[in-house]
């Protein structure tokens, strides 16, 4: 006689999953952390990191009304600073509420998951993401990226619930002030402000009758009042989905009116962006307005500079915006052919497996931690954006339920390719393809242990015999989602970004923050494998010449000098570099002929002027 067995007792209670989840994300967080304790972009912030650092310490001092339009997003400078006023100012007390922020969202996309498919692909997807390497990595630096990653993870979460029946209304208030927020941390999630409306709508039509009432109601009457129920509903969410945006948004429009002359719900930078990921030469990848001045402190004053140098007069915020947004168009229209081949490398680029850094480089911080460098070298875009592909094809028999997933995919993808791409401006498409890998991971295995993954069930064997059958897709369907999925794989890790000079340039940029930061002598080696990297990169091999004359290593600088004047021959600051290091060495008389040519090079040089007088004892040369 068998015995009954309770399934509710053989099942784990639901809430023990996500406390494990939970765990494991903060865990592998705060481990990460005590690894890179040593890194010197983690005390000493650069590009974009020092800008909000500065912004958020000059807010918290009292600065809370902003003296001028917003040019970047404002909301995380604003965050910081309420951390700093509150906790006071350090750094790592932000890091480990990022990761306390960067947890949750793993849970609640998880979540998000469960609502759209089931619970056990819920939890692989908030899995996926508890030990995603990226994820970590943005977690533990001072940018954005952590903070709009929770904004997105509730988003979706919030979406997850409006396509259930409660109180829609309460959701659909929290949706409009949750894309508020989103907006003001990446501009770009303002286009999915109709993709959400349009959910609204969908959700609410597809429930006007019930599944158990559309065959059994006779009555008119009926069916229209629930249609006027229906309509009255559609509206009230729409207004406050509108009022929840508005309620976050306005502030900021009303501020960049009273500092820039004109309404902007977030910033006045989309006309120099636009430009800068769509010029003629441009690559896709961000290149500034003026090379060599790839920092946000000179962004703004450069992208001014230009448009007023060229328009005659000043210009405000909106105008100068504009007229990038004009000057973009016109570049575009003189050659679409070729804007368009752009175009679909951009989309390669926001698909592509490699992180393109910006000032800070996941790839760094993944050399710098075992724990990262574990975990980022299977588990990474490269992975994850397969699997969500194979998701995606398996879901689509779902596609009514859950197509706003797909939408939403798309419409960021588009947003990010219509500008430039960096990893972390892909970043908020990773919890929507996350929720699609973890349905495909549970997809598979539950075709395997079905045999229905290689065609091994009854029906397709049925389908053997009848091949013709209409009703027999599903046979297929495996074949070719597993085909479209190696498809995608080889495409999404296809070698497209030049790998080695980024990686380089962002050797550069460790060693330069070495060296600003006073530790020269440990910058050498980062410069030195930098210009290894790159050996024709004359900005690399002076930076490694200048480390090694700052540390008295004349001699082993000459020749990256020389080489540098060889790349490059106007470089004024070389000549004058390499005239130094020459003299410290003896060599006086080749030292004077590269004094004298840094002097034709820039004749207001008074350093080199000085040094021709000492070395020729002419104290009445002038320029």
């Amino acid at each position: 006689m068998g015995s009954h067995v309770d399934p509710n007792k053989t099942r784990r209670h639901p809430v023990s999953a996500w406390v494990a989840v939970f765990s494991l994300a903060l865990i592998v967080r705060l481990a990460y952390f005590l690894q890179i304790g040593d890194l010197i972009f983690v005390s000493h912030l650069v590009g974009d990191a020092a800008t909000y650092d500065a912004w958020a310490k000059q807010i918290a001092d009292g600065s809370w009304r902003w003296p001028e339009s917003f040019y970047q997003a404002p909301l995380y400078p604003y965050f910081l600073a309420s951390l700093y006023a509150t906790l006071g100012h350090n750094l790592w007390l932000v890091r480990i509420i990022q990761a306390i922020l960067g947890t949750v969202g793993c849970v609640m996309v998880g979540a998000a998951g469960a609502k759209f498919f089931s619970r056990q692909a819920g939890i692989t997807t908030a899995s996926m993401l508890a030990l995603y390497g990226p994820a970590i990595y943005f977690d533990g630096i001072l940018q954005k990226s952590s903070l709009g990653f929770f904004l997105m993870a509730s988003l979706l979460l919030l979406v997850a619930i409006y396509g259930q029946q409660g109180h829609r209304w309460a959701v659909a208030l929290a949706m409009g002030i949750t894309l508020g927020l989103l907006s003001l941390t990446r501009e770009n999630a303002l286009a999915v402000t109709p993709v959400v409306a349009a959910w609204i709508l969908w959700r609410t039509v597809s429930d006007t009758l019930p599944e158990n009432d559309r065959h059994t109601v006779d009555d008119r009457h009926a069916v229209d009042d629930r249609q006027t129920v229906a309509w009255r509903d559609r509206a009230i969410h729409l207004a406050l989905f509108a009022a929840g945006m508005i309620l976050i948004l306005s502030p900021v429009a009303l501020h960049n009116y009273d500092r820039g002359g004109a309404f902007s719900v977030t910033t006045f930078q989309m006309g120099p962006n636009f430009y800068m990921g769509n010029h003629t030469g441009a690559d896709g990848r961000y290149a500034p307005m003026i090379p060599g001045r790839e920092t946000p402190e000179y962004e703004r004053a450069d992208a001014t500079a230009l448009a007023e140098q060229d328009m005659g007069r000043s210009l405000q915020p909106r105008e100068v915006s504009d007229y990038w947004m004009r000057r973009a168009w016109a570049d575009i229209r003189s050659d679409v052919w070729g804007w368009g081949k752009m175009l679909g490398m951009k989309w390669w680029l926001t698909w592509n497996r490699y992180e393109i850094p910006d000032t800070e480089s996941y790839y760094i911080y993944r050399d710098g931690s075992g724990t990262l460098s574990a975990l980022g070298r299977v588990w990474h875009f490269g992975v994850l954006c397969p699997m969500g592909v194979l998701g995606a094809i398996w879901a689509w028999p779902k596609r009514r339920e859950v197509w706003v997933l797909y939408t939403l995919t798309i419409v960021m993808a588009v947003a990010v390719a219509a500008f430039y791409v960096f990893g972390r401006y892909r970043y908020p498409l990773v919890p929507i393809i996350a929720i699609f890998a973890g349905y495909a991971a549970v997809q598979t295995c539950r075709r395997a242990e079905a045999g229905a993954l290689w065609g091994n069930t009854p029906s397709h064997r049925r389908y053997r015999q009848h091949p013709r059958h209409r009703r027999y897709w599903r046979y297929w369907q495996n074949w070719v989602a597993i085909g479209l999925a190696i498809s995608s794989t080889i495409w999404v890790n296809w070698r497209v970004n030049p790998e080695q000079s980024l990686n380089a340039g962002q050797l550069g940029n460790l060693g330069a923050a070495l060296a600003t930061s006073g530790r020269i002598e440990e910058s050498v080696p980062y410069f030195q494998q930098a210009a290894d990297m790159l050996p024709k990169a004359p900005r690399l091999r002076q930076f490694l010449a200048d480390a090694l004359s700052m540390t008295g290593r004349y001699g082993e600088a000459i020749p990256h000098y020389q080489a540098v004047l060889e790349l490059q021959p106007d470089r004024p600051l070389a000549d004058f570099n390499l005239a130094v290091a020459l003299e410290a060495v003896g060599r006086t008389n080749d030292a004077l002929k590269h004094y004298q040519h840094a002097l034709t090079l820039n004749p207001d040089d008074s350093e080199s002027m000085s040094a021709i007088r000492r070395l020729t004892g002419n104290r009445s040369l002038k320029p």
